[in-house]
């Protein structure tokens, strides 16, 4: 890939990223998607054509791949502040 056709940011770790970090990401990633698709007919070359399809599957399964992780670690930071919170007021088992 040239690097013009490059994905124009980085991925965010899905264990540190901000909710805005991610949903940012997904949609730069599907307009950048949605432009290479579109410029996809133009390309004469099978085996470049076939690379871009490649590249764009690559990035999509990365982010998928880091979404779990974040929708993971999302979840486990909901479940620490919510026992925080229980603590914190005198609730929940054996209180």
């Amino acid at each position: 890939m040239r690097s013009r056709d490059a994905m124009p940011v980085r991925l965010p770790n899905g264990e540190t990223a901000t909710f805005e970090q991610m949903q940012s990401y997904g949609e730069t990633l599907q307009r950048f998607i949605r432009e290479q698709e579109a410029a996809l007919p133009s390309i004469s070359d099978v085996q470049r054509h076939n690379q871009i399809i490649d590249y764009l599957q690559l990035l999509a399964d990365a982010y998928n791949q880091q979404l779990r992780v974040y929708k993971d670690a999302e979840s486990h930071r909901q479940r620490v502040l919510l026992l925080s919170l229980v603590r914190y007021v005198g609730g929940g088992p054996g209180a």
